[in-house]
């Protein structure tokens, strides 16, 4: 750890590019070398992570386990790498959620290309990682631009039929976004250069003399478009179907947090940077949040896959997120990061269950489903515990975000807060709809073979334990949050001039 000298943020960014190496000498027969190599990097990973976890200090909202190294000082870029409460969940998510893609990949990497899938599995989580933990926004950058290539090749080397189209539709889209980024980020730059004289791409150091006011607006917009383009928020989503239904669906479960790679550029980058221009436009990006969640909603309504549905659900849970973030309430912006763990998790075991139904099916259209509760009643009962975690049942951990988020927007907008609650209703009425289409009904002759093996529920009850465990005690959760999420409002708040009783409630947080 920091305190030992030992740069334990480079080593969870290194980690999985150093794993995949091996990977390019094995034979492509040996499949079950490259899997079981696969597993064991990630679960070094996941470990390593534990560790940073167990050295973190809650209540400390400046950066923790910081490496910092001059990297090109001739204009002030750095190697420069650094944890809070809100990238210490992402970067546990990530790796969490790594293991159990490969476990829930382990059937299918038999049936594509194993050596790309398991290489680009990895290099993806690294790439994810990166964004996570970098401090200096050329490094983000970098990470952020390193993460696409592997997702792009995932998807169109082993993703569906219509996988190509896919892959180029999301490549196009995200290109365009990372452009955006790089005119937001030399804008910034410029901007500071001539107002200090000081050459800088330090995150704290922007944020402490930010761009005037009155010329936020621009720059501001760069970077929002790309992490909007990135959540996505309606109506930049189109994307986001293709993809999840074209994408292995094992790699679905770690290919969803490239979204919350966009929903916390906005909580690290766009805000702080630029708190003035955020919280002028805040109004706007809050309605388009809601629009995509009642938008959403409607789509997931009338779809015909399963697969289609998650995606369409998890688009409405995004307008969530930015809901949230965009309040500025203590309560919704900690229930904002809150929901982008819940959607990691509940959308990660809705697609791993989508996979296995996939894999005695041969597909995930509700026309070639139906029974599959009755005829394989543990795989049922897993696909009941996650579609209640997106609902927002109380008890689990759906409910815990949706509960801080529609709270928090409450304080800052009643009317804002009654348009999410309608879209928690369509939510239900999607989900549930599914379910029935899906797990009840009269038994389909197709549906055949065993019910969950022994690997496919050991990759499943780790998501059902944090379901319920968030759902029930989300006190650690909300307790290593706390400090960053403050520093976020108080930012606004400070930078902006906006009073306090605007921002944040008069009688604490009520959580």
């Amino acid at each position: 750890m920091e305190q030992i000298g030992l740069p334990i943020l480079t080593i969870v960014v290194v980690l999985p590019i150093v794993g995949t190496i091996p990977i390019l000498f094995f034979r492509r027969s040996d499949t079950l070398l490259i899997r079981t190599w696969t597993l064991l990097v990630a679960l070094i990973e996941f470990a390593v992570s534990i560790v940073l976890m167990a050295g973190f200090q809650t209540g400390v909202a400046a950066p923790q386990f910081v490496e910092r190294v001059s990297w090109v000082p001739s204009v002030g870029i750095q190697y420069y790498l650094g944890v809070d409460g809100v990238s210490l969940a992402m970067v546990l998510l990530t790796t969490f959620l790594t293991v159990i893609a490969v476990i829930g990949s382990w059937a299918a990497m038999d049936t594509v290309r194993c050596k790309e899938y398991a290489a680009f599995l990895l290099l993806l989580e690294a790439g994810v990682l990166g964004s996570f933990v970098a401090l200096d926004l050329i490094l983000f950058f970098v990470f952020w631009e390193a993460m696409l290539v592997p997702a792009y090749l995932l998807v169109g080397t082993c993703g569906g039929s219509r996988r190509i189209y896919a892959a180029y539709k999301f490549f196009l889209y995200t290109t365009v976004g990372s452009l955006l980024m790089l005119i937001g980020i030399l804008s910034v730059y410029v901007i500071h250069l001539r107002q200090t004289g000081v050459a800088t791409f330090d995150l704290f150091v922007l944020a402490q003399s930010p761009v005037p006011a009155g010329i936020q607006i621009w720059p501001f917009l760069a970077l929002a478009l790309a992490f909007a383009i990135k959540v996505p928020i309606w109506p930049l989503h189109t994307w986001l179907p293709d993809l999840y239904s074209e994408a292995p669906l094992g790699a679905m479960v770690l290919i969803t947090m490239l979204v919350k790679v966009g929903a916390y550029g906005f909580i690290r980058f766009a805000v702080p940077l630029f708190p003035a221009a955020a919280l002028s436009l805040a109004p706007f990006i809050a309605a388009l949040g809601l629009v995509g969640i009642i938008y959403a909603g409607l789509s997931a309504f009338i779809q015909r896959d399963f697969v289609l549905v998650i995606a369409y659900s998890s688009i409405a849970h995004l307008g969530f997120i930015i809901l949230g973030i965009f309040e500025f309430t203590h309560q919704a912006v900690e229930g904002a990061v809150v929901q982008m763990v819940n959607h990691g998790i509940s959308a990660g075991a809705l697609f791993l269950i989508a996979s296995m139904i996939y894999a005695r099916t041969g597909s995930t259209s509700f026309d070639s489903l139906g029974g599959v509760a009755a005829r394989w009643p543990v795989l049922g009962a897993f696909a009941l515990v996650a579609m209640l975690s997106s609902v927002g049942l109380p008890g689990l951990n759906g409910f815990v975000g949706e509960f801080l988020i529609i709270y928090g927007t409450f304080i800052a907008r009643q009317s804002y807060a009654v348009v999410a609650a309608l879209g928690i209703i369509i939510a239900a009425v999607y989900l549930l709809t599914m379910f029935r289409r899906a797990m009840h009904g009269s038994v389909l002759p197709s549906l055949s073979g065993p019910d969950l093996s022994a690997r496919e529920v050991v990759a499943l009850i780790p998501l059902v334990v944090l379901i319920v465990g968030i759902g029930i005690f989300p006190a650690p959760l909300l307790n290593s949050l706390e400090a960053s999420v403050d520093q976020v409002t108080a930012h606004v708040q400070t930078v902006s001039g906006v009073p306090s009783a605007q921002l944040l409630p008069p009688a604490g947080r009520g959580t």
